[in-house]
């Protein structure tokens, strides 16, 4: 029976997860923070 290798995850690979799992927090946090800003800015309008 042949087990099968464990393989590491490439370098590049690695550097492309951890780019992608920033830039989607980023944009998450983004939302977050635009969501408080229009609603001040609604409610200043309304004022």
């Amino acid at each position: 029976m042949k087990k099968k290798k464990e393989r590491k995850k490439g370098f590049f690979k690695e550097i492309l997860i951890e780019l992608r799992e920033t830039i989607l927090s980023e944009v998450a946090w983004n939302i977050l923070m635009f969501i408080p800003r229009m609603l001040l800015r609604l409610i200043k309008s309304i004022w």
